[in-house]
C-alpha cells in the first residue's frame, strides 16, 4: 500500500508541477492570460500541499524520526537535502500566491512578485527531481 500511496504522490507532484509550468508559459501579458496563470498557480500549489501533509510528512515523523534507520551519509544527505528543497519551496511557493489571493487577484501583486517567480521554478522541479529519484530509484 505504502508504494501506491507514494506513486499518488509522485504522479501529484508532477502534476502540480506541470499546472505551475503550463500557467508560466502560458501568460503573455493579457489579463486574461495572467488570471489563469495565477489560477493554475494556485492549484499546482494546493496539490503539492495536499501531497506534503497527507502523504510526505506523516512517515518523515511516524517512520524516520520515531524508528531511526541504518541510513547511508548519502542516503541521509539526500533526503536532507530534498527536505530542505521541499520547505524552501512551499515557503516561496506562499511568498508568491498569498499576497495575490489577499488583493483579490490583483494582477499588479502578481507582478511585484515576479522575481520569486522563477527561482520557485527552479527549486519546485528539483525537489520533483530529487523526490522522484528517491521513490523511483529506491534510495530510501
Amino acid at each position: 500500500m505504502s508504494e501506491l500511496v507514494g506513486d499518488i504522490s509522485l504522479v501529484a507532484n508532477i502534476l502540480s508541477l506541470f499546472l505551475v509550468g503550463v500557467g508560466v508559459v502560458g501568460r503573455r501579458g493579457s489579463k486574461k492570460d495572467l488570471m489563469r496563470h495565477g489560477y493554475l498557480s494556485i492549484l499546482g500549489f494546493a496539490i503539492k500541499l495536499t501531497t506534503v501533509f497527507a502523504v510526505m510528512i506523516p512517515p518523515l515523523f511516524s517512520e524516520f524520526l520515531a524508528e531511526p534507520q541504518e541510513f547511508s551519509l548519502f542516503q541521509t544527505s539526500f533526503l536532507g537535502f530534498k527536505i530542505a528543497l521541499g520547505i524552501a519551496g512551499t515557503i516561496m511557493g506562499f511568498i508568491c500566491i498569498v499576497p495575490w489571493l489577499l488583493h483579490r487577484c490583483d494582477e499588479s501583486s502578481c507582478l511585484r512578485l515576479k522575481r520569486w517567480m522563477w527561482p520557485t521554478l527552479a527549486v519546485w522541479t528539483l525537489s520533483v527531481i530529487l523526490g522522484s529519484a528517491i521513490h523511483l530509484g529506491g534510495i530510501m
